[in-house]
């Protein structure tokens, strides 16, 4: 193959190897102005506990779905009311209902829910997008 066709491959193959899911604008640049690595317990352990927490957390009374999202091991687990889908896929957004539904515009599928009166900003979506990217590792409280 001639080195000039190489040349032009190479963007579009970095492109299909590197570039994440297709996210709106306002997500995409809070996403491009995160640090290479993001830390669980500082920046998406708070979000979670924020916004997710209340209804998918340690709570079994309020807990909602069957999901707990504080633990590795429900939020990688087939999701109860969802067979075949998991909260979060390490590596995988795509493959991750917790990437669908806070992306989603659909009131009755996107997270967390209208009804709870919280919101996401874009970098917070950026922040778990590349999380779950990046391997999506829970990691214990530095003080334990």
């Amino acid at each position: 193959m001639p080195r000039s066709i190489l040349i032009l491959l190479l963007p579009v193959c970095c492109c299909l190897f590197s570039c994440g899911p297709d996210l709106p604008k306002d997500v995409q640049q809070a996403y491009d102005a995160l640090p290479k690595e993001i830390d669980y317990n500082r920046m998406v352990k708070p979000i979670l506990s924020d916004k997710c927490f209340t209804c998918h957390g340690p709570d079994r009374a309020k807990q909602k779905a069957g999901l707990r999202l504080d633990m590795a091991s429900s939020a990688y687990a087939e999701l109860p009311e969802s067979p075949g889908k998991v909260a979060i896929d390490p590596g995988n957004p795509d493959g991750s209902e917790l990437f669908l539904r806070i992306m989603s515009h659909d009131p009755e599928y996107k997270m967390p829910l209208p009804e709870s009166h919280l919101q996401l900003s874009a970098r917070e979506k950026a922040i778990l997008v590349k999380w779950i990217e990046k391997g999506a590792v829970y990691k214990p409280h530095w003080a334990f």
